[in-house]
């Protein structure tokens, strides 16, 4: 358990690091002389960088964990080796794509003018950044948390100063997009670096395939389920404009941290769910319990105070960003049901994706008939109930196909009693 416990912690802090460079790099600028357009078309840029990577990166690392817990030595290396020539093959394509066809993405994104310097630098970002990912889970796998938490302060520091100052020094937003395509080489060159004693001479193998096979469905279910997200801010974008966009993206925010903890959680623990289920059942329980109890609390004040904190930390025209912000809250909720670790963990992935089709395609309508009438907050809308329908779903395949009771891994009467507070606060709060 300790092992198991330093490496979600590990994870943790690394994922809160990532989170405070974003907000930082967010809030300085809004602080800056960039007007709402450019931090829009960032914000636009993220979004585009994010499709192309989050589905195929989340699934090659989430899998590897469990495959990497139970191989001998020459196994590991031979799994790396395969994880890192797959990152390096399907990201190539995807870089070359934004390249062939730049009018596409940038109609796509809602901007009538042609691409600029900015997505040339935009596409070096995309081709260093997607592999190194891999960097994260390198030192994850071989226990590595110190230089984990190390190597995540130095690059976030990195990143913080390289994209948010050169506003404050008179630059405009294409020198910050330049200093975070530096950032992302860097991190690709730190990722050879580890990986080129463990993959010399690595032959990837039949582990590879197996792992290939377990990632396949897993990257479609994160497509379809992780796409919504990105799907929302295409329909803000080409409905109500990329002004709108930027506000929307600054409210399409879930309570600080508990994304990332409770992405983090799930991936190491499904590591765990491999090697021994009826302890990780337990584990999922408590630690869920325990993210509720802490952060219920703290989501309750942010409802009441997000309208007075978002153009205090941002600047008025974000005000309306806290009513996006607020729906998003509720996502807390769902967000620490963990069904789909244990899924992952036990190796029945391709139930995950034809769930994520459903949970896509009702975020998709939701959000289509819910934009013109409601906004911003339709859209948001949308992701909440199309997210809950996902999670329930899940906790019924897990009970009537594997026969694990969802008493054994939720503590419902909690979750029960939280849901209907979190409710009552929402329709109270300004």
């Amino acid at each position: 358990m300790g092992s198991i416990g330093s490496r979600i912690g590990g994870l943790q802090i690394f994922q809160v690091l990532r989170y405070a460079a974003l907000m930082a790099i967010g809030i300085l600028f809004a602080k800056s002389s960039l007007d709402t357009s450019s931090i829009g078309l960032y914000e636009s840029l993220m979004l585009l960088s994010g499709f192309t990577g989050f589905f195929w990166t989340g699934a090659l690392m989430n899998t590897l964990i469990p495959l990497y817990a139970r191989a001998d030595e020459p196994g590991k290396k031979a799994l790396l080796a395969g994880v890192l020539r797959s990152a390096l093959l399907l990201n190539t394509f995807l870089t070359l794509a934004l390249l062939l066809f730049p009018s596409f993405w940038w109609k796509l994104l809602g901007l009538s003018s042609q691409p600029t310097a900015i997505w040339w630098l935009f596409c070096a970002f995309v081709f260093f950044n997607n592999p190194a990912y891999l960097v994260e889970y390198t030192y994850l796998v071989r226990n590595k948390t110190r230089e984990l938490v190390q190597y995540g302060i130095g690059m976030f520091l990195m990143q913080i100063l390289a994209v948010g100052l050169p506003p404050f020094l008179g630059f405009g937003l294409t020198e910050s997009i330049a200093g975070l395509t530096l950032v992302s080489l860097l991190r690709w060159l730190w990722l050879f670096y580890l990986l080129k004693w463990e993959t010399v001479g690595a032959s990837p193998g039949l582990l590879w395939k197996q792992h290939l096979h377990l990632a396949t469905p897993l990257a479609g279910s994160l497509l379809l389920g992780g796409a919504a997200a990105y799907l929302d801010g295409f329909i803000v974008s080409h409905f109500l404009g990329q002004e709108s966009l930027a506000i929307f993206r600054y409210g399409a925010r879930e309570l600080p941290l508990v994304l990332l903890l409770a992405n983090a959680f799930s991936t190491v623990a499904s590591g765990h769910v491999a090697e021994d289920l009826p302890e990780s059942l337990h584990l999922i329980k408590k630690r869920s319990a325990a993210f509720l109890h802490r952060f219920s609390l703290v989501t309750i004040g942010l409802l009441f105070t997000s309208a007075w904190l978002f153009p205090l930390v941002f600047r008025a025209e974000f005000v309306e960003s806290h009513t996006v912000f607020n729906i998003y809250l509720l996502l807390l909720i769902p967000r620490l049901l963990f069904p789909q670790t244990i899924l992952t963990g036990l190796q029945k992935t391709n139930i995950l994706f034809w769930t994520s089709a459903v949970e896509i395609s009702l975020n998709a309508g939701l959000s289509l008939a819910l934009v013109g009438p409601y906004g911003m907050a339709g859209v948001a809308w949308a992701t909440v109930i199309a997210h809950f329908a996902d999670k329930f779903i899940l906790v019924a395949y897990v009970h009537r196909k594997l026969g694990i009771a969802p008493s054994n891994y939720i503590q419902w009467p909690l979750y029960l009693r939280y849901s209907i507070i979190l409710a009552a606060c929402y329709a109270l709060a300004p």
